[in-house]
């Protein structure tokens, strides 16, 4: 976004800088015509005759010439390459340079036609504005519906208090059109919402809204649930996991340690002997990166929480003894029991980890 709106400024500036250009080499290529020439000295004919001041019209020719001859003097403006980050300090400087070049440009422009009409009076450029405010469109009446000032006794009342005489204006036309887009508005929005009923109420949307935060809630409880490894997997005992476990035994598991786990290749899983280690992590482990004796790795078939899942029902075959079971490999694992005893006070509790 940063970079859209820095670009915009940039082309805007160099626009403006283009007009600022335009403009000055006109203003000062008319300030060298034959024709202003003449203008001006009509115009000192008329300021001699009106006694009026040359020092201000020579103060405005001087900032006329001045100002075009050094925007016409610069190279062009080129700039190098740019390569500094777009920070929101650098878009700031931009807008306030093209606010100054608009105000530039706005000053050459008037200055142009200033100079155009230097020849002219005050009478004559009053008489001018008159009759330009009647043949050309004016925004400031076209909003406001005003009377202009000469034609107020058309809509002046008899209500006057101390010198205040009241006026029968109309409304702005903003104003009404405003009103009227609001009635529209009123009848598109009851007909959308409470007639067609198209669109969702306040409530309904909110409804809505709570359901789609609760399904991406318990989309990021699911994608935090796969984030278990052989650090933080814990043993599973709800029957549910446990069915899990179980039917992705028998599809991965089973022909190489038997239905039952009594072992095949693989070695019997329902002892406690384990070639790899018996605590619940070390299973997961083994289940997820494979082991030396050709088991393979599951990592790629199976996601953390299956893992976790057919783990978990490896570790409840313990003890199970089914029939055909294969002599035990590896080390007896024992886990680790804990014993409560019961103090003389039934109120206190001591734990022991052996």
């Amino acid at each position: 976004m940063m970079q859209i709106v820095f670009w915009l400024l940039i082309t805007l500036a160099a626009v403006q800088l283009l007009a600022i250009i335009s403009v000055g080499s006109a203003l000062q290529g008319y300030l060298k015509s034959d024709v202003f020439k003449w203008k001006f000295i009509k115009a000192q004919e008329k300021k001699d005759q009106q006694n009026g001041s040359k020092q201000k019209l020579l103060s405005v020719l001087f900032v006329g010439v001045l100002i075009p001859s050094l925007l016409l003097g610069n190279d062009g403006g080129e700039s190098k390459p740019l390569t500094m980050d777009i920070t929101p300090t650098l878009l700031y400087s931009l807008t306030a340079l093209n606010i100054f070049f608009l105000f530039v440009l706005r000053y050459l422009i008037q200055l142009y036609f200033k100079m155009v009409r230097i020849d002219k009076t005050e009478s004559e450029l009053l008489e001018a504005k008159k009759v330009r405010r009647k043949t050309h469109f004016n925004w400031k009446r076209a909003l406001t519906d005003a009377v202009p000032l000469e034609e107020e006794y058309k809509v002046a009342t008899d209500h006057e208090y101390d010198g205040i005489r009241e006026l029968d204006n109309n409304l702005p036309p903003w104003w009404k059109w405003g009103f009227y887009i609001s009635i529209v508005t009123a009848v598109i929005y009851f007909t959308h919402y409470h007639v067609l009923k198209t669109g969702d109420l306040s409530a309904e949307r909110y409804e809505k809204e709570m359901v789609a935060a609760q399904e991406a809630v318990d989309q990021y409880l699911k994608d935090q649930a796969l984030n278990v490894d052989e650090h933080s997997v814990t043993l599973l005992t709800d029957a549910k996991d446990l069915s899990a476990g179980k039917s992705l035994f028998n599809s991965y598991c089973k022909v190489c340690h038997g239905g039952s786990g009594e072992g095949l290749v693989g070695p019997n899983l329902t002892d406690a002997y384990w070639l790899y280690g018996g605590k619940i992590n070390e299973v997961f482990k083994t289940v997820k990166y494979g082991a030396e004796n050709g088991m393979k790795s599951w990592k790629d078939e199976l996601n953390p929480v299956q893992i976790q899942q057919v783990s978990s029902y490896i570790k409840s075959l313990e003890g199970t003894n089914p029939a055909n079971a294969k002599e035990p490999q590896g080390e007896l694992y024992q886990e680790e029991a804990s014993t409560t005893v019961v103090a003389n006070d039934s109120s206190q509790t001591a734990q022991i980890n052996p």
